[in-house]
């Protein structure tokens, strides 16, 4: 076990600088101007995510946004914010939203601490992973919904494993 693996955090440790510390051991190149933010690029499967946490000690929660750049034909926007509903629908753990204006795709869930604010590095590493699988899962399904032929509920099938259509 690492020594970055093992450390558990407390409340004298701000939330920011635990990921800072994760991040660092997991080389993940990061960005950090303010003392509640922190910028990350991870490589996924798909592509390279850009995710932004910020600490709010108000709720004692790090909010999660992992976004990535697409720019969809203007003729099949519909169809994504049908799918991006759909999605949303199913998905419990956080929100997808499309901004065409600045043609970027974020993913949004948030990770509540308890009252001891007590985490380990394992912890948080996870939360990120986690994120990024989410958007990992349903990269292919924004794809085939903006650039195939696809019809949303049947976009949406691949991300589910489930298979559309008749053998």
């Amino acid at each position: 076990m690492r020594r970055s693996e093992s450390i558990i955090f407390l409340d004298e440790t701000h939330p920011i600088d635990a990921l800072e510390i994760v991040a660092n051991s997991e080389k993940w190149e990061f960005l950090r101007d303010k003392d509640d933010e922190i910028s990350l690029i991870i490589k996924g499967s798909w592509r390279e995510y850009a995710l932004t946490i910020i600490w709010d000690q108000r709720h004692d929660s790090l909010s999660i946004l992992c976004s990535f750049e697409m720019a969809p034909p203007k003729k099949k926007l519909s169809k994504l914010y049908e799918t991006l509903n759909l999605v949303n629908a199913d998905n419990r753990e956080g929100t997808f939203v499309y901004s065409s204006n600045e043609n970027l795709m974020l993913y949004r869930n948030s990770l509540f601490l308890n009252d001891e604010l007590i985490i380990n590095s394992s912890e948080l590493k996870i939360a990120i992973m986690a994120t990024i699988s989410i958007a990992e899962k349903f990269y292919p399904t924004f794809q085939i919904t903006c650039w195939g032929d696809a019809m949303p509920k049947e976009a949406i099938s691949v991300a589910f494993g489930e298979a559309a259509g008749y053998a």
